[in-house]
């Protein structure tokens, strides 16, 4: 019975871990939900996003490598839609750093 308990208590912190950990969605930042992101909304939902893990009292790991307005701009039109943010969210990986990939983690 111990063991089982012991058990639970790791996989419930381990998938609450993760759960803080979550990518963000394109109306976390499309903040007047109009179906575009502005730089302002992409820098208002950031800061927002930055003091929510602050107040947690979670570590900011890789704050300094987070993706910019221009990184998600793809096209260059001072907007991000949902499709060229769906793009960025598919191939980086959250936290982890501008241009990793799925599958490319540190490995074993």
């Amino acid at each position: 019975m111990k063991k089982l308990l012991i058990a639970v208590l790791v996989i419930t912190s381990v998938f609450a871990a993760g759960q803080g950990n979550m990518m963000p969605s394109f109306s976390d930042f499309d903040l007047n939900k109009d179906g575009q992101i502005t730089k302002v909304e992409f820098n208002d939902a950031h800061q927002k996003r930055m003091q929510s893990k602050a107040d947690d009292g979670r570590m900011m790991r890789n704050v300094g490598n987070a993706p910019s307005f221009s990184d998600m701009d793809t096209d260059a039109n001072g907007l991000i839609g949902s499709e060229e943010f769906k793009i960025h969210q598919l191939t980086n990986r959250r936290g982890s750093g501008k241009g990793m990939r799925f599958g490319q983690g540190m490995g074993r």
